[in-house]
């Protein structure tokens, strides 16, 4: 089977030393062995997240980790406000849906960003609000939702801030505490530069606050709270409900160190300078980035076809002629965009200059006129 370059919004392309701990020999997901690895990871993810709350290393997807926070954060018939300016804004407000919340959907056009006076007018016309459901990298657009501003609007309004850094944490710059995040939710396969199967779930205090004052049932390993007693009564031995695919959280451990081995300020500066020269380069050809320049993602970017190529006959000749998977759009765009990603080792010249080759090759060859090189526009 052949082998192709994961240039897709995720999972992404994984350093070969991390990927070899898939094939470690397996350890116990209990003892001192065990408690080492994953204090050193949450450490780790600690770090990156930029709070001081806790962290859990949870089995599952993002959407996992979605889930088991807005079960965990509320009661049914609480009130909150969903931020739905892609799939995956939609996604949180159908998730609270789910679990019996009041929705009030806040709602923009696919490319859009939410700025904090879209806030202020939401709370006015509905004061029993509790909290704001964000995505910060959306993948379906390529839109970066401003948290920071978004979060000091809805602080301003006493409302709990809950943000999905799926596609955003370790290659956008993110800090929790200092923005005043109460929650975020991340999985590995993204900018962490990791296998998939591990959604990260990072909680403050006032969070936890409210979540001791919810009043209905939880379930069990779906309740943040049982993570929390395991995690103080067996923080010695085995700090988790179940048994947590531990080669999985061995190669997360091992990509943490790689990000703070490189730095997050240097890091989040390689990822914003690739994603220029990919957005200049699109541009240079003729493309329409979706996102505007002040609001794009450092991760990941998504071009409009806008009738000038299929999407699904561009990914198919990536493919075929260079070897590298990029990914079409999501539900209504799927034949009107295609999504690449652009973190951890893609956020590189030696990926990314292929790729924009071989755009511009597919482009030519296709019949559109494009001027030899302009690809590269963003490397000048």
């Amino acid at each position: 089977m052949r082998r192709y370059r994961l240039m897709i919004p995720g999972p992404v392309e994984v350093d070969p030393d991390v990927l070899t701990h898939m094939s470690d020999p397996l350890t116990a997901h209990y003892g001192e062995r065990w408690i080492g690895i994953l204090n050193e990871t949450k450490a780790n993810l600690r770090a990156i997240f930029r709070t001081s709350g806790d962290v859990f290393v949870v089995v599952g997807s993002g959407n996992t980790g979605t889930d088991m926070v807005i079960n965990s954060l509320f009661d049914e018939g609480d009130h909150v406000l969903a931020l739905d300016n892609g799939y995956f804004g939609h996604r949180l407000g159908e998730v609270a849906e789910s679990h019996g919340l009041r929705v009030t959907w806040l709602t923009k056009r696919w490319g859009s960003p939410f700025r904090p006076a879209d806030i202020d007018a939401a709370v006015a016309g509905a004061p029993d609000l509790k909290a704001v459901l964000v995505v910060h990298g959306e993948t379906s657009t390529g839109v970066a939702n401003p948290v920071h501003d978004l979060a000091q609007a809805a602080r301003k309004h006493d409302l709990l801030v809950v943000v999905d850094g799926i596609a955003s944490l370790g290659g956008e710059p993110f800090e929790m505490d200092a923005w005043g995040v109460d929650v975020c939710v991340t999985a590995s396969q993204k900018a962490l530069e990791s296998p998939p199967g591990l959604a990260l779930i990072a909680i403050n205090s006032r969070a936890w606050q409210a979540i001791d004052r919810c009043q209905g049932h939880r379930g069990w390993v779906g309740n943040l709270q049982t993570w929390r007693r395991f995690a103080s009564e067996q923080a010695d031995y085995h700090p988790h409900p179940g048994t947590i695919p531990v080669n999985n959280v061995v190669a997360l451990r091992s990509s943490t160190r790689l990000i703070l081995d490189e730095g997050l300020e240097a890091r989040w500066e390689r990822h914003a300078r690739i994603a220029r020269v990919v957005r200049s380069g699109m541009r240079a050809m003729g493309l329409a980035v979706m996102a505007d320049e002040d609001v794009a993602c450092a991760n990941l970017t998504v071009i409009e076809s806008a009738g000038l190529f299929n999407p699904g006959a561009l990914v198919e000749f990536l493919k075929a002629e260079y070897g590298i998977h990029i990914a079409q759009g999501i539900r209504e765009w799927f034949d009107k965009a295609v999504r690449i990603g652009h973190m951890g080792p893609n956020a590189s010249l030696g990926a990314i200059v292929p790729l924009l080759v071989g755009v511009e090759h597919f482009l030519r060859q296709s019949g559109h006129r494009v001027e030899r090189g302009s690809c590269l526009a963003g490397l000048t």
